[in-house]
């Protein structure tokens, strides 16, 4: 019988939210450790279903509270909030918003984390703590950090109501296109529905994806990369003026005028977001009673369609481990030897447009 009744879980987004409700199903507590405070994120678009390979009523259930209804490309705002709700209705899972983890460390049969005013201890602690991840640093101290991919991702999404009404899209437009820019960059063109399921005219979302390998001056002027590291993403306030007007520029000159007018409102609103693209193969995911999920065990590009699945994968299996070993310690080390081969598979991948795309 296992002896794991509370787990850490380091970082609130997707993947540590579903880390939360998979061990809750196996009646385990979690405490969510998340360095954001509580607020509404617009994030970018993604589909649950993209390449889904469920194969336990675990990942069934992880996959029904992240989709809802939905069947095709929604929003990441959507999502996240179904994730949210389903973590503040679950007594088993207790959210602590706007904390910093300072350190963690493990004394073999429980694991600690410790913030700016408390200290908490459990029998696991799992880092879902994104690309830039505090508890990579302990797990993995050799490798503690994701290398840039080379080039960046401007992603944003605007409520299509925000357009002119002549600029909304025709019932029949397609969920998602491809437009080629003017330096080797593209844009992925996505429609979701709207925050409230609806998928009519005027009442959907558009979503961009803007690949570009041709600005990357700005991620080095910003410090957002340093010594082929990311270390942040651009927030839109923090835009140059030059930059906004150059890619509204290009916009309009090789997108269509509704997607051309998105990319201007995200820039207006401060809806866009530079993410200079990181890539992590792990050779490490466990220490101890510890361990890494999503993409603080395996960066990869969005180009593989995987990340959000990978991560689901990643919660779902870990909770099911709790079931037929006894110590966090061993949880965890037959955690990392049955995902660290097909994490590092995943991630490698999408090495190989990288490397292209990059030049």
């Amino acid at each position: 019988m296992s002896q794991v009744k509370s787990a850490i879980v380091v970082g609130g987004s997707l993947a540590g939210m579903m880390v939360a409700l998979a061990l809750s199903q196996k009646g385990i507590s979690s405490t969510i450790l998340e360095r954001a405070p509580k607020q509404e994120r617009r994030g970018a678009v993604l589909s649950v279903h993209a390449g889904a390979r469920d194969q336990s009523s675990l990942a069934h259930f992880l996959r029904a509270i992240a989709a809802g209804d939905g069947r095709g490309i929604e929003s990441w705002r959507m999502i996240h909030q179904r994730l949210q709700r389903a973590v503040e209705q679950d007594p088993n899972i207790q959210v602590k918003y706007d904390v910093r983890v300072k350190k963690v460390s493990q004394n073999g049969t429980s694991a600690t984390a410790i913030t700016d005013n408390e200290k908490y201890t459990a029998d696991l602690l799992v880092g879902a703590d994104g690309g830039h991840s505090q508890v990579r640093k302990y797990v993995n101290p050799e490798q503690p950090t994701a290398e840039f991919a080379g080039y960046q991702l401007w992603v944003g999404i605007v409520e299509e109501e925000r357009l002119p009404e002549n600029l909304w899209l025709d019932q029949s437009t397609p969920d998602f296109m491809q437009y080629d820019g003017e330096r080797d960059d593209f844009l992925f063109a996505l429609v979701t529905p709207g925050m409230d399921g609806s998928t009519q005219r005027g009442h959907r979302q558009l979503g961009i994806a803007w690949y570009d390998n041709s600005r990357n001056e700005y991620l080095y002027q910003s410090g957002a990369v340093k010594n082929n590291q990311v270390i942040h993403s651009l927030n839109g306030a923090s835009f140059p003026n030059d930059l906004k007007t150059e890619l509204r520029r290009e916009a309009k000159r090789c997108f269509p005028a509704s997607y051309a007018k998105a990319v201007d409102i995200a820039l207006e609103n401060n809806f866009m977001v530079g993410t200079p693209i990181s890539e992590y193969v792990a050779t490490k995911l466990s220490r101890g009673p510890i361990t890494l999920v999503g993409d603080a065990a395996h960066a990869l590009t969005p180009m593989t369609a995987n990340g959000f699945n990978t991560s689901l994968a990643d919660a779902a299996i870990l909770a099911e481990l709790t079931d037929k070993y006894s110590t966090g310690s061993k949880i965890m080390t037959e955690f990392e030897n049955e995902r660290l081969p097909i994490v590092r598979r995943v991630v490698q991948a999408g090495q190989s447009f990288s490397r292209s795309y990059a030049g």
